[in-house]
């Protein structure tokens, strides 16, 4: 599964906003659709340009890593899953 921070269309800023606000509500909705199609890898896309949206993401990853809301066996139900997050080369060279 992959979120994509990437945000091509001029003016468009509202996954960054997510993710610099919100972190846990876009890894909650990640979860459960990687859940839903039996994903079990998930991968954050997100501009270099944005490095508060990657370092809230990856913070709010090991929160959750270490609440037993990521990794194997989420919560006792058998489901694994991880995430990822990769930082894009800039827009320039990304889009």
């Amino acid at each position: 599964v992959l979120v994509n921070c990437s945000e091509g269309d001029p003016g468009a800023y509202v996954n960054r906003a997510l993710m610099e606000g919100n972190p846990h509500s876009v890894l909650e909705g990640f979860i459960i659709g990687a859940y839903a199609i039996g994903a079990h890898r998930g991968f954050i896309y997100v501009r270099q340009e944005y490095p508060l949206a990657c370092e809230n993401m990856i913070w709010a990853i090991k929160q959750a890593e270490e609440r037993g809301l990521l990794g194997e066996n989420i919560l006792g139900s058998g489901f694994d899953f991880e995430v990822k997050v990769h930082r894009g080369a800039g827009m320039f060279v990304g889009g």
